[in-house]
């Protein structure tokens, strides 16, 4: 392989290099950002309205009548 061959291999392959370029996790950063920031702007233009009851472990009875349908005996 001559000079002239060498300069045109060199112009053909002037976008290929043998290391990648270092990266700084700038995309990764930015890609994270939009996640949070939908996450909260999702959050605040629709609120979750939640119609769940909440047991706690003295509602067993409770809890019971709910899942049967069956009417909740109280002691």
């Amino acid at each position: 392989m001559n000079e002239r061959d060498q300069e045109l291999l060199d112009k053909q392959l002037w976008g290929v290099s043998l290391s990648p370029p270092p990266r700084s996790g700038g995309l990764a950063l930015a890609f994270v950002a939009a996640f949070f920031g939908g996450l909260l702007i999702g959050g605040i233009l629709l609120p979750h309205k939640s119609n769940q009851v909440q047991v706690t472990t003295g509602d067993t009875p409770t809890a019971l009548s709910l899942l049967d349908n069956s009417q909740a005996t109280l002691r």
